[in-house]
């Protein structure tokens, strides 16, 4: 990896919303990139340091503003996108003209399949792009620098990845898969019409079929593995601000014993930074642990021919902000944790 040494100019889009606030903090620490521009059509003319209540004990505040993304002007050497899925499609081309790389935290072009675009994603479909797009899993893609949109997976959808790409890869089980996705209250962003009397004390099934994370997970398998899932998704929403829980059900091959699913996943995710397995059946995954951090904690259970495993992330960081920036690091050959070091420890329990 290369010493960082002048920064990187970038832009933040939808920069009000949850995600754009974390990109913006997570940036503002970053000593290889610089935020110049950041956009949101309601907000234009607000100074941002005075809008984000993160930001409100700063001791010397930014001047930026900020701005609609018809402004957006000059030339940037990345430009996060953090706005609602089917917006980015409508003014990709004028997006493009002023950047590098697009990184994408959006939904709109996870998948390629026109049927399922149809039915998840029209704007993809409805706003053709010749820039080309690249669905990127930091622990998983290779880098493809032919492309402008480097589009990141979706929170729900990364943490269901986290526990089946080892099974997958290994050839451990059978094809039909269950998994049962539990995330906190910022993962509908703020416009969610969800109350806070119907989610706080309670639990419940959102989504039981349908999920557009669903045909993602298996796409992403397809594409990086080359092998395909029967995959049932539910999601449940958390009386929780923040986190998302996977926990996905598979029946293990004959012959596959639990010695070989553990050196599945430590031989998978061993090396990789963010990723923290637990190789002893005595520990599990927890949200509380992963909250405020780029870490992701999995493990995986067997009992006969029956296998549970876990994985747990923070929806804002690991699943959205955070994971975009571990991908920009590694685009612009920045050490994969710059900007991503969360040294402090949090209060337990």
């Amino acid at each position: 990896m290369s010493e960082i040494g002048n920064q990187r100019r970038v832009a933040i889009l939808g920069g009000s919303g949850f995600t754009g606030a974390e990109l913006y903090r997570l940036l503002g620490k970053h000593p290889g990139f610089k935020v110049d521009f950041v956009s949101s059509e309601s907000k234009a003319g607000y100074p941002v340091d005075k809008y984000f209540v993160g930001s409100i004990h700063k001791k010397k505040p930014s001047p930026l503003k900020f701005t609609k993304i018809a402004d957006l002007d000059g030339h940037y050497d990345a430009i996060f996108s953090c706005l609602p899925t089917g917006a980015l499609p409508k003014i990709i081309e004028q997006v493009a003209s002023h950047t590098d790389y697009i990184f994408n935290v959006s939904g709109d072009y996870r998948i390629s399949d026109p049927e399922l675009l149809s039915q998840h994603y029209p704007a993809t479909l409805h706003h053709p792009f010749e820039g080309g797009w690249h669905y990127f899993i930091p622990e998983f893609s290779s880098i493809n620098r032919a492309v402008k949109v480097v589009n990141l997976p979706g929170c729900m959808a990364v943490a269901t990845l986290y526990t089946l790409y080892p099974l997958v890869a290994h050839d451990l089980i059978e094809g039909r898969v269950v998994t049962d996705a539990k995330t906190g209250s910022s993962g509908g962003g703020k416009s969610t019409t969800e109350h806070h009397a119907e989610r706080s004390h309670n639990f419940r099934a959102y989504k039981v079929h349908g999920h557009r994370h669903k045909p993602e997970v298996e796409h992403a398998l397809n594409y990086h593995l080359d092998r395909s899932v029967d995959l049932q998704f539910s999601v449940y929403s958390l009386d929780l601000p923040r986190g998302i829980m996977a926990t996905s059900y598979s029946l293990l091959k004959e012959g596959v014993t639990a010695v070989d699913v553990k050196k599945a996943f430590f031989s998978s995710y061993s090396s990789k930074p963010f990723l923290h397995y637990f190789s002893s059946g005595h520990s599990s995954p927890m949200i509380k642990t992963v909250v405020g951090t780029n870490v992701a904690e999995i493990g995986a259970y067997v009992e006969g021919r029956n296998v549970v495993s876990i994985a747990t992330i923070d929806n804002l960081i690991k699943g959205a902000a955070g994971q975009a920036l571990q991908a920009a690091n590694l685009y612009f050959d920045f050490p994969e944790d710059a900007g991503l070091q969360f040294d402090g420890e949090g209060a337990w329990p």
